[in-house]
C-alpha cells in the first residue's frame, strides 16, 4: 500500500490499470518520498515494443484519472527489460526503490 496525495492505494490496483495499456507487458508501481511534497509515483515498465516514455506517461495518467482517481499522477516511467523477482516470482520492489533513490 502506498499513500499518494493522502489517498491510500495498493500497487496492484495501479498496475492492473496500467497493464492494460498497449504495448505494456507488465509494470511495477512504487512510491518514492519527495522532500518537497507528497510521494511521487514511479512506474517501472516492461514493453512489448518500443514507444516513447513521455507518451506512456500521458496514457498512464489518462487511464489513472479515468479509472481510479484524478489526483493520481505518474511522475516518472523507467523502461526496463525485466523486473527483478524473488525465487517465488514476486517483484522485488525494494530493489526498484533503491534504484530510484540511488539515482536522485
Amino acid at each position: 500500500t502506498m499513500n499518494l496525495g493522502g489517498i491510500k492505494i495498493s500497487s496492484a490496483e495501479l498496475e492492473r490499470v496500467m497493464n492494460r495499456i498497449d504495448p505494456i507487458r507488465e509494470t511495477a508501481a512504487i512510491a518514492v518520498a519527495d522532500e518537497l511534497g507528497p510521494d511521487r509515483l514511479v512506474v517501472f515498465t516492461v514493453l512489448d515494443r518500443d514507444v516513447a516514455a513521455d507518451e506512456l506517461v500521458k496514457e498512464m495518467n489518462l487511464r489513472l484519472k479515468q479509472e481510479l482517481n484524478p489526483l493520481f499522477r505518474v511522475s516518472q516511467v523507467e523502461l526496463v527489460d525485466s523486473l527483478p523477482r524473488t525465487a517465488s516470482n514476486k517483484v522485488m520492489r525494494r530493489k526498484l526503490r533503491d534504484r530510484i533513490v540511488g539515482n536522485s
